[in-house]
């Protein structure tokens, strides 16, 4: 009843009822434009082709089930994914080697989004009220999806996968029946969607103008607070973040703002997540959190430059970058912190340092990238390394709950969808997720995105605000907006309750 996988023959069937298709390659932004509206549609997008990460692509939609709620509910919520995770722990046991070794790595399970914010019920950090940050959106803390059927994407070997496990059903007649026709479904939507779409059309005028939250000098001036702090020996880093809001044409849409963002500015870890009147446009060059073969792997990244406008410039500006003691202190103290978060649920002695400070480039930028792994502990699971790691180092600061209490006490809003995570963890175990930083949450047609930086002792509130603005290029040239000077984000646009915060002064005591 069963056949490998190989280049001749293409479908398996598990004793359990699962199937395995193999289809003609096809373009993945095509086959998800036909599901982009959906609630629950989700494309876990490897954009950038000539990253050596970009290795795979996945789309789902339809989960069986959805594991939904808000930050105060965040350690119930784990609990929860959990439970329904190890409900089919075993549901690939029987896979061929053969087979095992062809296929993408995610072959069904959880995917979907994890905010920020969830840090609020895993830690004690200050309330959802003034004079600390508060909540402007309302949106789910963790929007997860349990995924029966998953298209997969080996984009180094182009190849296509319909991989259709026949949940929520536990007969197994009934799982291959439930799974044959999701098989079927997905091969009907493949060649209705077998052509390569157009190039996204140019960004229409936006309804409402961008804006920040911060003015430039009320940004310089939240950065010295924080250096101030790290000189009174508070902490030794914090992420520190200007939140940009505008209001998309009504012609538009989050999926095709989206298109134009993955062009300007593909990254190795993007997504497009929507949901129920919200969605997610992700183009982030950054990974939170993988699990393969109980290998936990985190690839912090630390330390920008911008990209130069000549091939000699822009190489000056890689090597000033790695010559940079200050951008090399940030990203080895959030190296550390990783370290500590890992030992969490690594086994003892197993966690290594495999890459410090390591030149990555990007479209808009040059990064400093270091790669830490260790092995999963016997007693744990991938889900539980990502919620005692969460959220990551390299968006908190040193050490993480007092950063984490700073940056309420200083950025005027939550977060939300920006520093968070979106990623897949399998019903066998293998986990991926990035740190949603180029990241944009469209509302409607309210769109909104964070871009910051981690400020320690040598830090320059100028320099750190034009990083900010550097961060921020490919999401507004998504919005049809030219690279920005300073000068443009002078108004306050803030509510008046929250206008006077980043002139608060360091009180070096407990939240």
């Amino acid at each position: 009843m069963s056949s490998p996988i190989d280049h001749y023959i293409c479908h398996y069937v598990s004793p359990n009822g699962a199937h395995i298709a193999e289809h003609d390659w096809v373009d993945p932004e095509s086959c998800f434009s036909g599901i982009a509206n959906k609630p629950f549609a989700i494309w876990l997008d490897s954009a950038d082709s000539n990253h050596p990460n970009a290795e795979y692509s996945f789309i789902a939609h339809q989960p069986y089930q959805t594991v939904i709620g808000y930050a105060w509910q965040s350690v119930d919520l784990f609990k929860m994914l959990s439970s329904e995770l190890q409900k089919q722990a075993t549901l690939w046991d029987t896979l061929d080697d053969s087979i095992n070794a062809q296929l993408p790595p995610f072959r069904g399970g959880a995917a979907g989004f994890f905010s920020y914010d969830l840090a609020y019920g895993l830690e004690d950090l200050p309330p959802n009220e003034p004079p600390f940050a508060i909540d402007t959106l309302n949106l789910p803390a963790m929007a997860v999806g349990l995924y029966d059927c998953v298209l997969a994407f080996d984009h180094k070997a182009r190849r296509c996968f319909i991989i259709a496990t026949g949940l929520p059903e536990t007969d197994d007649a009934k799982r291959e029946q439930k799974a044959a026709r999701s098989i079927a479904a997905w091969q009907k939507q493949l060649a209705q969607s077998a052509r390569t779409l157009p190039p996204p059309a140019p960004a229409p005028a936006l309804a409402q103008t961008l804006s920040s939250n911060f003015t430039r000098k009320q940004f310089c001036q939240s950065v010295q607070s924080v250096i101030d702090y790290i000189l009174a020996g508070d902490i030794f880093q914090a992420n520190l973040a200007q939140k940009f809001s505008a209001r998309l044409n009504n012609s538009d849409s989050a999926f095709e703002f989206y298109r134009r963002l993955r062009c300007i500015n593909p990254a190795p870890f993007s997504c497009f997540a929507q949901f129920e009147g919200w969605a997610i446009a992700s183009a982030s060059p950054e990974r939170f959190l993988s699990a393969r073969h109980n290998i936990l792997e985190t690839r912090p990244i630390k330390g920008t430059a911008p990209r130069g406008q000549t091939a000699h410039e822009d190489l000056a500006l890689a090597k000033q970058l790695l010559a940079s003691e200050k951008n090399r202190a940030e990203n080895v103290m959030i190296v550390d912190l990783l370290r500590n978060d890992l030992a969490k649920n690594c086994a003892d002695g197993s966690i290594k340092v495999s890459q410090l400070c390591t030149l990555e480039s990007f479209s808009n930028v040059h990064h400093l990238v270091s790669t830490i792994r260790g092995q999963l502990a016997k007693t744990c699971t991938p889900l539980d390394a990502l919620r005692d790691s969460f959220p990551g180092g390299s968006i908190t600061g040193a050490p993480k709950i007092r950063a984490m209490e700073l940056i309420a006490q200083i950025e005027p809003e939550r977060r939300g969808a920006t520093y968070g995570s979106i990623g897949y963890i399998g019903f066998d175990e293998s986990m991926d997720s990035n740190i949603t930083i180029r990241t944009a949450l469209v509302k409607g047609q309210e769109i909104s995105f964070h871009t910051g930086g981690g400020i320690v002792a040598d830090s320059q509130p100028q320099t750190e605000y034009n990083e900010t603005l550097n961060k921020a290029a490919g999401l507004m040239q998504a919005l049809g907006i030219a690279h920005p000077l300073p000068c443009e984000f002078e108004t306050d646009t803030r509510p008046n309750n929250l206008t006077q915060k980043s002139n608060t002064k360091p009180t070096f005591s407990p939240l």
